[in-house]
């Protein structure tokens, strides 16, 4: 009898420590998709939780909300839309599309020069693959092999 006590214990602690894996990983979800969106933990222990980033969700022209980038400039707008979308570059156009379709003023006939440039001087953006943008951090070889090459060669040879 002793023994068919501790099995339904043993599976009650088995089932318990299963939820609280789980409670785990929802909270890293939900705190990851609270960063992307701007949004501030409600639990202040939780934000911290985990720095595990979670799936990847895919944000399409329709998907952007009317005042998503509200006060923010380009370069803040673009950071804030490439964090939707973690390792997913998005093309100059693309951006400009889905910053206009969220109502952010854009006016000037040479918008997308002016957003290229934008990110092109900013350090927190890649070009990646000739076309695209995507985040600084999401290639850190990149810039780990442009500083070993800097201090290998020098800054002279760079000016040569």
């Amino acid at each position: 009898m002793a023994n068919t006590k501790a099995d339904p214990n043993s599976s009650l602690l088995d089932f318990l420590e299963q939820l609280r894996r789980e409670r785990d990983d929802l909270n890293a979800l939900i705190a990851g998709i609270e960063r992307r969106l701007g949004i501030a933990s409600t639990e202040s222990g939780m934000s911290g939780a985990s720095t595990t980033t979670g799936p990847k969700v895919n944000v399409s022209v329709d998907d952007v909300p009317v005042g998503f980038f509200h006060n923010l400039s380009q370069a803040a707008a673009a950071e804030k839309l490439l964090k939707l979308n973690p390792g997913h570059p998005l093309k100059t156009p693309e951006m400009l599309e889905m910053f206009r379709k969220s109502g952010m003023e854009i006016r000037s006939p040479n918008a997308l020069t002016i957003l290229y440039t934008t990110l092109k001087r900013s350090p927190k953006f890649e070009r990646v693959a000739g076309k695209a943008w995507g985040l600084a951090d999401w290639y850190p070889e990149k810039r780990r092999r442009e500083i070993v090459e800097f201090v290998i060669d020098g800054p002279e040879a760079k000016s040569k």
